[in-house]
């Protein structure tokens, strides 16, 4: 019976030697890009002018809003009723009591 048991430790330590042997493998390096894609001076132009003709379309639609605002507080304005004092008496009512 001892014979049989340092044969399985044995047997067991071979497998554990076995076993973390296969787990090492070296590591492969990864490469890494480190630099981004050359970007083309004339995409970059392109992309400036659209954006400065963006700001100027967005400025002069903002003028144009603070415009409608002006005119439609004028409407407004202009809107509400004349209305006579409470104190004044309409015209052509003088009948007498």
């Amino acid at each position: 019976m001892r014979t049989m048991g340092w044969s399985r430790l044995g047997g067991g330590l071979l497998w554990a030697i076995a076993l973390s042997a296969c787990g090492t493998l070296p590591a492969t390096p990864v490469e890494h890009k480190s630099n981004p894609p050359a970007i083309d001076s004339s995409v970059v132009q392109s992309l400036q002018r659209q954006i400065r003709e963006r700001d100027r379309r967005i400025a002069e639609l903002e003028s144009q809003l603070d415009a409608l605002k002006v005119i439609d507080q004028d409407m407004e304005e202009r809107r509400k009723p004349n209305r006579l004092p409470a104190t004044l008496t309409p015209l052509g009512t003088d009948s007498p009591q």
